[in-house]
């Protein structure tokens, strides 16, 4: 299929599902007993509930996880039992997405996560960590990194946002004027998220039905569209992403990506790492977009080798 041709497919899809009606709002106390098992616990920080795990090992050095779009403190999951014994892990649902939702006055902007993203770490007494980030968490860790270098010990960053690239179909045209606002208000299609999920994966037979599932249900979380759509919109209308504070980075950083990935292109990593000084690289051939999830062994081995140089 030609993008020409996927494009309409996805314009049909769109006019049919508006058609047909909005899709189904569902409170987040009914996915609680889903996707927020212990240790979940949530957070009242910047008015918001925010949906937080602290788990491994409490009194040893601290590990904060942000997730990319549209995914969810579950994205780390594979990589706990590995890391587990010897850290202490930290991951979240960012506002406007997950279990977390949807920001107060319908922010998202840089300043907005910072003080929500501060506000959790004062709340879990965290004073000095090592920052990971994927894809558009990837982008708030380096933001957040290059304005608190007196608590970020060490960044890695795995496939992240920054540099301008073309997004997958479906995201492309959540970001325009007309259909990407009836995409606030309609369900996607299963074969969509499918579509994204496969193309996050160098191997796509490794997602799952119940993973296609997760991410389906949380974008269905009460505000999560609306909230997502907005957040699209603002890096089309920012025309991309800050890269100003990329020179500010001085702990050292760690890149990784995969060479498969089918969202942002591999060139990108040599961009990162040119701009960033005495930052490390590592590309894994044959995978996608989320090492974390793909090769947890291996991406998990090269964090603690950077993290106990």
């Amino acid at each position: 299929m030609t993008i020409n041709s996927r494009i309409r497919a996805l314009l049909v899809t769109f006019a049919l599902l508006f058609i047909t009606g909005c899709a189904t709002q569902i409170p987040v106390n009914e996915l609680t007993d889903r996707y927020a098992q212990p240790p979940s616990q949530f957070l009242q920080v910047a008015g918001m509930d925010i949906h937080v795990r602290d788990q491994g090992a409490a009194d040893k050095p601290a590990i904060v996880m942000f997730h990319g779009i549209f995914s969810s403190l579950h994205t780390w999951e594979k990589w706990r039992p590995l890391l587990e014994k010897d850290y202490r892990l930290i991951s979240l649902d960012l506002p406007n997405f997950g279990l977390t939702g949807p920001m107060p006055d319908k922010a998202t902007s840089d300043e907005d996560y910072m003080t929500a993203l501060d506000q959790v770490m004062e709340k879990l007494n965290v004073s000095e960590f090592y920052l990971v980030g994927n894809s558009l968490g990837g982008y708030f860790a380096y933001q957040y990194a290059s304005r608190n270098p007196e608590k970020v010990k060490k960044l890695v960053m795995l496939d992240p946002a920054g540099y301008l690239f073309v997004p997958p179909a479906a995201m492309l045209m959540w970001g325009t004027p007309l259909v990407g606002r009836a995409g606030d208000y309609i369900e996607p299609p299963r074969f969509l998220f499918r579509d994204l999920l496969h193309r996050a994966y160098g191997n796509p037979e490794i997602s799952t039905e119940e993973e296609l599932e997760r991410y389906a249900t949380l974008l269905n979380r009460e505000g999560n569209r609306k909230a997502g759509g907005r957040m699209i919109r603002r890096i089309r209308n920012d025309l991309g992403f800050d890269l100003s504070r990329l020179d500010q980075l001085s702990m050292p950083v760690l890149i990784m990506w995969g060479e498969d990935d089918g969202w942002i292109p591999v060139r990108h990593a040599y961009k990162f790492n040119e701009a960033i000084e005495g930052s490390e690289l590592i590309i894994y051939p044959g995978v996608g977009h989320m090492p974390m999830e793909e090769i947890p062994e291996q991406s998990a081995q090269d964090l603690v080798t950077f993290l106990e140089k």
